[in-house]
């Protein structure tokens, strides 16, 4: 599924994409002085740049739909529709990227001490890193060799006890030959005849006299997770629930936190969507919800906000007319593509900012 999300020439500009998004508002019949957009996006401070450009060409600061890791708060629905008449919803995970290295994930602190590069998406990046010890682990407690010049694994004895609550649980019957019989029993692991398909698909090559490490050659469909999810003050840590079927996949990943933020960008499209599909206060309104994953690209010297760039993935609009309609990602990229790029209603800032600093000044009357 997460490959199914394309990232490379679906990337726009923030700057290209908000104008394009209004004019696709407008196409629609969103009126400007009753259209209200609102953003479900992390809360890091490197989100700020898309929220200035969304209340500089929509004329209004964005409702907030957001929580941690890019999760829509469907139960704010309700609100969002009685602040506007024309609604437009625009859900993005995020993901860092140092454009130096090509690392996704990491992003540079530039008001730490040390300006330090740090995770980006925190949330996700926190999430993913305990699978990845695990996983880590497991690939060096997993060896490859040969026993009396016969192919086997060597599997640590934590691996072999089905009664744990947590860590890495192995699919021994793609492994070893069963039923599970040890040719050998160390101290803390046992030796097993490895299985032709697994012969077949490392080469004999791979199993030497003196064992060494699986390594990545623990692919994803040799193992799965299992862990309690973390109590918090807001109950089962959600992110951590939506990312738990794919972490073998995440974490066998070149590059694990675009991955993630990519599932995550696609289960909340799909779960928001038919919250809006059930929401009654949407009944009367003209709705677009537009989700996509932004990429936070650490700011070069000398620029003081990210180049972020935004990856759309779907749409969906639900009008007054009676239309509604999906937009799939090459549909949506190419509908916003076609879509003027300069919005003549665009807010300027400074004229806006001017003009309320030398207002009148209004008295609040009580002491």
């Amino acid at each position: 599924m997460i490959e199914t999300f394309r990232v490379g020439r679906f990337a726009m500009r923030y700057g290209h994409f908000v104008p394009r998004l209004y004019n696709y508002c407008r196409s629609l019949g969103f009126e400007r002085q009753h259209l209200l957009p609102s953003r479900a996006f992390c809360s890091d401070e490197s989100q700020g740049y898309p929220v200035m450009l969304l209340a500089q060409h929509f004329g209004t600061f964005p409702f907030d739909h957001g929580r941690v890791g890019g999760k829509v708060a469907i139960n704010r629905h309700g609100p969002f529709a009685h602040h506007g008449e024309h609604l437009v919803l625009i859900q993005a995970s995020h993901v860092g990227y140092n454009p130096d290295d090509g690392r996704f994930g990491v992003y540079q602190r530039h008001r730490t001490e040390d300006c330090r590069f740090g995770d980006c998406c925190g949330k996700l990046c926190g999430v993913l890193r305990w699978y990845e010890d695990e996983y880590a682990l497991a690939c060096r407690q997993v060896q490859c060799g040969r026993l009396d010049g016969e192919p086997v694994l060597q599997i640590d004895n934590q691996y072999l006890d089905d009664s744990r609550s947590d860590g890495v649980f192995l699919s021994l019957d793609r492994m070893v030959e069963t039923p599970l019989q040890p040719l050998n029993v160390l101290s803390t692991s046992k030796l097993f005849r490895a299985s032709p398909a697994i012969r077949e698909r490392l080469g004999e090559e791979f199993f030497r006299e003196t064992p060494a490490p699986i390594g990545t050659a623990l692919s994803p469909d040799l193992f799965q997770f299992r862990r309690a999810l973390a109590e918090g003050p807001e109950g089962h840590d959600i992110l951590e629930a939506v990312l738990a079927p794919v972490m073998p996949a995440l974490v066998t990943s070149p590059h694990p936190a675009l991955d993630a933020a990519r599932f995550v960008t696609q289960a909340e499209f799909d779960r928001a969507y038919r919250s809006i599909l059930r929401e009654p206060a949407f009944a009367a309104k003209n709705v677009l919800f537009v989700s996509g994953l932004n990429i936070d690209v650490s700011p070069r010297e000398g620029f003081r906000f990210p180049f972020t760039k935004f990856v759309p993935w779907a749409a969906y609009a639900r009008l007054r007319d009676g239309r509604s309609f999906l937009l799939e990602q090459e549909q949506l990229a190419e509908t916003l593509r076609r879509m003027p790029g300069e919005n003549p209603d665009c807010l300027s800032f400074d004229a806006t900012i001017e003009q309320m600093t030398a207002a009148p000044e209004i008295r609040i009357p009580i002491g």
